[in-house]
Formats: C-alpha cells, sequence, structure tokens
C-alpha cells in the first residue's frame, strides 16, 4: 500500500486576536488564529501539568527539572480552593499549599506557568475543588453571577492575588497565561448561553482586578462558554476514559486518526450536562491548542484503564501531525493529595459524583508518576518535545496536508495512516506516519512510499516501514548545515549546531542529499528515547527510567543504576564517553509479616495487613528510595505510625511508592483488600481492567529499590 498526499497551498490568511503583553524585558506575545507568537515570531511551547499542591514542596525543584530536562517549557497546575480555605476564612498556603515558593521555583528553573485558577477546577478533586461550604450552596448558586458566591469568589482571587503578587511575565515573574473555570457549560453550570457568557466576563474581570494581567486568558474548549476574542479556548483527548459510565471496553478512538476533528466529546462524559447545545465560538478562529492532551489516565473504582507507552506517543504524534499549535499535557507529573483537616480531598462517590478514586494517589500511570519515577512514555514524547523546539517556528504556520485515501474508520487497521506539515515557502516539510490504535492491532507495512504532489512535480519518499505500534516524524528538505536532505526514511530527532540527528530501527536507512551529505547522526529508537540535550550536547543514557538534569551549573544523573556510561555526541567528532559510580552502593532490605486480618459478620475476608520493616541502608548513600509492591487484591493502602499516607488501586502493575517522602521509616503496615471487597459502586463488583490481575488477598512480595545521584561531568 502506498500513499499519495496533495501538497498544494492554500495557505490561511493569519488574524491577530485581541490578546497580548509584555515580559518584563520587553518580549511582546500575541496570538492569530494559527498559534501563539513571540516578538512576531511564531511559538509552539510544550506544556505539562503539575499539582505542587499534590507534592511535598522539598521536592518540587527536583521534580520541575525533570519536567524540564524532558522538553516541558511551561508548567500548567491547577489551584484547588478546597487546599486553601477548607473552612471558611481559615486559609492555608503553607508546605505543600505554597503556592507563592512554588512559582518561585518555576521562575530559578526558567519555566513558565499557566495557573488554572478556577473557581471550579475538577481535577478528580473532593467538590471539583470546591469547599465544601461552597459546594452546599446548591447548584443553582454557584457557578453563576449570584451576589453572595461572587463576594467568596472575590476574596479567594484576591488571596491568589497577593500570593502571586510580582509572579506576572510583566513584572519579571513565570506567569504567563491563566485559565478561567473548567470544563465550564459542559460539567455543570447554567443551560443558558447568556448566563454563562456573563459569568465567564465577569470571572475575567476579578482576575485582572486581582491582579492577574497576563497575554494569555484561556477557557476548556470543550466546554460550551468561551468568550470570543478575550479567552482561548483550550482542547484536549485522552486514550480511554477512566470515568466513563460503564465497565466495558472503549470504542476506538478518532484521536489515533489524523484529521482536523478537534473535540475528545468523552472527556467528562459522566458530568456531562446541557446536551447538544451548540459552542459558543468558532473554533477555526483559534489557534488549536490543548490543556488536556492526556500522557497518562487515572484510574478509577470501577475502571482500572493503563495507557502504553505506544498509546501516549501515538496520539501526542497524531495531534501534533494534524496541526495542534500548543501540547498541554494532562497528567505530565502524577502527585498524592495532601491531607484534609475536614475531610478526605479526592473525589468519591460520597460528594455524589460517579467515581470513586484513590484517597492519596494522583498517580496518573504518566510521564512522571506519583513516586517521582520516569515512565516510558516520558521518552517517547521527549523526542517529540526536541523536535518541537528546533523547529517549532516553521511547524506552527506550516500546511496541513492529509493523504487522498483516509481511513474509513478508528476501526481500519489497513490504511497508512500519515499527515504532513509544510512550510510552502521554504520547502521544509514534516511526515507523520502512525502504526498504533489503542487495544487493536494495525497491520505492518514494509518498503511503502509516499509521494508528495506539489505544484512543482511529485517528491517520493521511498523505502518506509511501519511496524505495528510504531510512529515516526520525518522530514524532507531539510537543510543541514550548507547540505539540504531532499528525502529520507528515518525519524528526525534534533539539531546540535549543524548536526541534525536521526533515530530508526532500519538497517540501512536512507539518506537522499541535493548536493553531497550533510553533518549527521543515527541512533537507534531506543538510544533517542534515552537522549537528554544540554550545554549543546546531547547525552544518550543506559536506562530508560534515568533521568539527567541541570541544577545550578552541574547536571547530575538520577539512577537506580550504581553506574552508568554516557554517550555524548556534540557538534563535531565522534562520540565521547562519560562513566560515573555511586560512591557508596546501597544493599536495603525489606521483610515482611502479616499481622492481622479482618472478616465480615458471615466469616468473608475482608482486608490483611502486613508489617513492611526496611533497613541495610544509610540514608546518606542514597537520592531516593522507592518500595516496590505485589500483591493480589482490589487495592491497597499504606499506614505510617496509624495514619495513611499513600494507597493504590490494583492496575496490573506493581505499586511503586516513594520513602523519602515519609522520611524514610523503618516500619510501614500495608493493608490489602480482596478482590471481591471492592469499593462500592454502581456495578457491585465489577471492574475493568486493561492488564491482567489475578483475584485474592495478599502480599507476595516487596522490595526496595535505591535511586542514586551521581554528578555527571
Amino acid at each position: 500500500m502506498n500513499v499519495q498526499i496533495d501538497l498544494i497551498s492554500g495557505k490561511k490568511a493569519p488574524e491577530l486576536l485581541p490578546m497580548s503583553g509584555r515580559d518584563k524585558e520587553g518580549n511582546l506575545y500575541q496570538v492569530d488564529n494559527i498559534s501563539l507568537l513571540k516578538n512576531g515570531k511564531r511559538i509552539l511551547p510544550v506544556m505539562g501539568e503539575f499539582h505542587y499542591s499534590r507534592y511535598e514542596a522539598e521536592s518540587w525543584e527536583e521534580e520541575l527539572l525533570k519536567m524540564k530536562a524532558g522538553g516541558i517549557e511551561v508548567v500548567a497546575s491547577y489551584v484547588f480552593w478546597i487546599h486553601h480555605e477548607e473552612k471558611e476564612g481559615e486559609w492555608d498556603f503553607t508546605g505543600c499549599r505554597n503556592l507563592r515558593h512554588f512559582l518561585e521555583l518555576c521562575q530559578k528553573t526558567g519555566l513558565k506557568v499557566w495557573l488554572r485558577i478556577g473557581p471550579w477546577a475538577h481535577g478528580e478533586c473532593r467538590n471539583g475543588g470546591f469547599p465544601d461550604w461552597i459546594a452546599k450552596m446548591g447548584p443553582d448558586k454557584v457557578r453563576v453571577n449570584e451576589p453572595e458566591y461572587l463576594g467568596y469568589v472575590e476574596k479567594y482571587f484576591g488571596k491568589l492575588g497577593e500570593q502571586c503578587a510580582g509572579m506576572m511575565c510583566r513584572d519579571g515573574g513565570p506567569i504567563i497565561g491563566v485559565q478561567l473555570e473548567n470544563e465550564y457549560g459542559h460539567c455543570g453550570g447554567p443551560a443558558e448561553s447568556e448566563k454563562g457568557l456573563a459569568h465567564m466576563k465577569m470571572l475575567k474581570k476579578m482576575v485582572i482586578e486581582a491582579g492577574f494581567e497576563v497575554p494569555y486568558y484561556s477557557a476548556t474548549g470543550w466546554g460550551s462558554y468561551v468568550l470570543e476574542d478575550e479567552t482561548l479556548p483550550a482542547l484536549g483527548g485522552y486514550v480511554d476514559a477512566p470515568w466513563a459510565t460503564h465497565t466495558k471496553e472503549m470504542p476506538a478512538s478518532r484521536n489515533f486518526l489524523f484529521s482536523s476533528y478537534k473535540i475528545d466529546n468523552t472527556i467528562g462524559s459522566d458530568r456531562k450536562s446541557h446536551d447538544g447545545r451548540t459552542m459558543s465560538y468558532d473554533m477555526y478562529r483559534y489557534p488549536w491548542i490543548t490543556a488536556e492532551l492526556g500522557a497518562g489516565i487515572q484510574p478509577t473504582s470501577h475502571r482500572r484503564t493503563y495507557p502504553w507507552p505506544e498509546d501516549i506517543e501515538a496520539q501526542a504524534l497524531c495531534i501534533l501531525g494534524s496541526g495542534g499549535n500548543m501540547p498541554g499535557y494532562y497528567m505530565y507529573h502524577g502527585g498524592i493529595n495532601p491531607d484534609g483537616k475536614y475531610s478526605t480531598l479526592q473525589e468519591s462517590q460520597a460528594t455524589d459524583v460517579y467515581n470513586n478514586l484513590p484517597v492519596k494517589s494522583y498517580d496518573f500511570q504518566t510521564c512522571i508518576r506519583e513516586s517521582g519515577e520516569l515512565n516510558e512514555s516520558y521518552g517517547r514524547l521527549k523526542k517529540q518535545h526536541f523536535l518541537i523546539e528546533d523547529f517549532g517556528e516553521c511547524l506552527a504556520g506550516a500546511e496541513i496536508h492529509f493523504p487522498r485515501v483516509l481511513p474509513e474508520s478508528p476501526e481500519d487497521m489497513h490504511t497508512i495512516r500519515a499527515a504532513v506539515r509544510m512550510d510552502h515557502e521554504t520547502g521544509l516539510g514534516f511526515l507523520f506516519l502512525s502504526n498504533h490504535q489503542r487495544r487493536r492491532r494495525m497491520e505492518p507495512h514494509e518498503d511503502f512510499y509516499v509521494d508528495l504532489v506539489t505544484e512543482k512535480g511529485t517528491v517520493t519518499i521511498p523505502h518506509l516501514s511501519l511496524k505495528t505500534g510504531e510512529c515516526s516524524i520525518i522530514p524532507f528538505g531539510l537543510p543541514v548545515g550548507e547540505k539540504k536532505l531532499l528525502t529520507t526514511n528515518a525519524g528526525i530527532l534534533c539539531r546540535i549546531g549543524e548536526r541534525v540527528f536521526f533515530y530508526t530501527d532500519l538497517e540501512k536507512p536512507l539518506f537522499e542529499w541535493e548536493d553531497g551529505a550533510g553533518n549527521i547522526v543515527v541512533l537507534r529508537t531506543e538510544e533517542a528515547n534515552r537522549a537528554f540535550r544540554m550545554d549543546g550536547a546531547l547525552y544518550i543514557v543506559e536506562n530508560g527510567d534515568s533521568c539527567l538534569i541541570e541544577q545550578n551549573g552541574r547536571k547530575y544523573l538520577l539512577t537506580k543504576a550504581t553506574g552508568e556510561t554516557i554517550k555524548v555526541y556534540r557538534e563535531h567528532g565522534d562520540a565521547e564517553y562519560i562513566t560515573v559510580s555511586a560512591a557508596e552502593p546501597a544493599h536495603p532490605t525489606a521483610e515482611t509479616e502479616l499481622i492481622r486480618e479482618e472478616h465480615d459478620a458471615q466469616g468473608k475476608l475482608l482486608w490483611k495487613e502486613y508489617r513492611l520493616r526496611m533497613g541495610g541502608y544509610q540514608k546518606d548513600a542514597v537520592h531516593q528510595l522507592y518500595a516496590s509492591v505485589d500483591y493480589v487484591g482490589d487495592r491497597a493502602e499504606v499506614y505510617q505510625e496509624g495514619r495513611l499516607v499513600d494507597d493504590w488501586f490494583t492496575n496490573g502493575e506493581r505499586w511503586h511508592f516513594a520513602l523519602r517522602r515519609f522520611g524514610y521509616p523503618q516500619e510501614l503496615v500495608l493493608r490489602i483488600y480482596a478482590s471481591d471487597n471492592p469499593l462500592p459502586c454502581s456495578y457491585g463488583t465489577e471492574v475493568y481492567y486493561d492488564l491482567p490481575v489475578k483475584e485474592g488477598c495478599g502480599l507476595l512480595d516487596a522490595a526496595l529499590l535505591p535511586e542514586y545521584c551521581i554528578e555527571a561531568e
């Protein structure tokens, strides 16, 4: 099967939107109907969500550096009202709730911030982030222009404004964007458009009065109420729907197709209201930006979905190839719910919603897990982020072209999925290819070609290959120093000066040059997944879960290995090698003991508790220590001195949690609930799983995994 794509220019006329602002250095941020702009040039920023109040403050800087190393430029974060004013008048901005300190660290690490300040946020938080005393006002009295509600919101925004004073980009701070409300008109809010839009206008006025003057204001675009020319609609897409109101497999998703289709109607389907209402805005007047491009999915009590790394990579690539001009991942970094003073703070059926979530864990199975460990999806997405960083200006303004023959539906496992983004003025373009559909098996394609039909003739990219589950971004017409690469069948990774890095698993990749070869390096795909870039060099670590960060001018390797050899490529010359090793390898031990079990009145086993004793290491010999637990049961909890400190819904993975968070205790208690003792839900004991899960109740094994921080110079 071969592919024909017509590259006939039909460029969309740019039209500036009335939304702009300058930072303290005088840089001008604008937006038009195509992309965001900085000083008149197109930009394509990469945004990742990390909830400061769902992580311990002492680890914020390191986690932000991991995000930056993964190619994130903008940190998005919900501000959950209930985390700061759980009881009326009792404000808390200390510890993990210290918003100002978090912003200071974002500034220190060179990351911009897009605050999603609500007042209603959702985010699988109790009451969607509303304090109980606000939620009790009733649905008709909140999220509308009711004087009592607006009075409380004004105080809330005012408190946030105090915390964020001096933190806007105009003042030299990191905040570049603010999102108003969330899923408004889709998950709650008034049915009348006039009411909804009036409330959004009021919220924008109030946040500006509170000091939030920024270049960009946004609203979730699958909500119905987006203020024309005043808020950017931010869209989303997830590989599955753990909030879905059933326990069956989801239909094949359109998110894995290349197309101009933009709205994922499964988002928030459990809370969806006002069916059939038309959108309040024309989506094609705005750039395609996302705030909830799923980099993972959070298990619920009735749906234990699992996002394979191929799912995350392919969905992001398909949206980028279809014209996405700001990937905003939700979540990029997992977290853990803080303790509430008056209640637990997770979304649950106890607050009249459909889902039950873990009391503590908000791991999200994403790029950086709740524990701080890297997932395989981290490296897979990083390849795309490097490309965006180097070629974002071209991509942001490029025209989108689709093949003559498109897949009939997401269930079409045969038709090659492709798209092109091309700058017709320079001739530089990128061919996007994907051969993955979640929970389906795509037909592999070997030795096919793509014909790019232009007004000047046809350019053929030959000898392409796509294995099942594989995707790639292939350049054509690419300047490489003073040379020009006409075509290749290898994926592009990044640039270091005039040297360009490619990746492929083909034995003999094709490179067709216009007049002599340029300066290139070809890596294997796994090497590309393990690549980091800093100081004008490309560093390739040995292990997929190792992370290279730069802090205070020094590079550090975070690794579970006692030593690694890092391959280093610079703009010229052969690869260099840096060998690093831990000063003192740790050999921690874990011992477990069954201490008690609970049965109901009929003798049915409900749960078992185990003592986990840990030792055999010096705290200063490790940078981090992870507990790795394997068990059978519906869910598990960990207690420290009688207090619940973490929990997990069984999903087929081993359960990992970080011990530094708990002060490296010598002892913890694990409680494991029997498979037939799930949390109450609408399906009794019925639970959907993606991964195979055994039934029963018991701890199988526990181990301790040390992590080292080694200077890599």
